[in-house]
């Protein structure tokens, strides 16, 4: 590991620092928790895989703080104004720093950027869906289409579906731009695709267990995320 790489690394963990506290992404606790899981990545992984969290820290950020006044009068917002707690940084992360790790211990050889990517897709677009898709009226559960308020665990919506696909599509450009310099579009498809499918399992998982108190919203997040990801293991064996 070279000067220049820790330095490189040291200003973009400063500023992840300084970005979540001026915009408040996360509270005091979940900034810590980010600043932590920032480390770790890149020790495991690389400055690129950095990045990638940062974009997804960003992008998630502006999804969660878009109509933030209305959401917050609907009681759907995340903490008292948009701010996640260390909670939501470790549920998001746990898995990306469980493949930086494999990447780390060179177990096999997995395409485990691309994978890393994957599992921060899934959990940009459940961001998405969950904060654009309570804007759509029409909104029915995932499990049998039953016509339910905006905002219910499981529910899905035209709008809430497109946000999903945006929130992992955001992600799958940025693999590519940062490992391919460039346009590749295999990659792109098989993160945008596999994040999405993530958002389709979490939102399941939140109909069939959350709602009955059975998983947390923390817990859901994880699981959904570890079978997209499990989803790319297979796909790339």
């Amino acid at each position: 590991m070279s000067i220049y790489y820790i330095i490189e690394s040291a200003v973009l963990l400063i500023l992840l620092f300084v970005l979540a506290l001026k915009f408040r992404i996360f509270d005091l606790k979940g900034t810590i928790a980010a600043l932590i899981v920032g480390v770790i990545i890149v020790v495991l992984g690389s400055l690129y895989w950095l990045i990638l969290m940062l974009i997804f820290a960003i992008t998630a950020q502006m999804a969660t703080k878009y109509r933030i006044k209305e959401k917050t009068k609907m009681k759907l917002q995340e903490g008292e104004n948009g701010e996640r707690h260390a909670s939501n940084v470790i549920y998001a992360a746990v898995i990306g720093i469980a493949i930086a790790a494999m990447h780390f211990a060179k177990i096999g050889g997995f395409p485990y950027f691309l994978i890393f990517g994957v599992s921060f897709a899934s959990v940009n677009a459940d961001t998405f869906a969950s904060e654009i898709g309570v804007f759509d009226s029409k909104v029915y559960m995932i499990t049998g289409f039953k016509k339910i308020t905006p905002g219910v665990n499981g529910g899905v919506s035209l709008l809430g579906e497109g946000a999903a696909l945006l929130g992992a599509f955001i992600i799958g450009l940025s693999y590519i731009i940062l490992d391919f310099h460039g346009f590749a579009i295999i990659p792109l498809l098989a993160i945008t695709i596999l994040g999405f499918v993530g958002c389709q399992i979490d939102s399941i998982l939140g109909a069939v267990f959350e709602n009955k108190g059975k998983m947390s919203k923390g817990q859901v997040n994880a699981v959904s995320t570890l079978l997209a990801v499990a989803l790319a293991f297979v796909i790339f064996i």
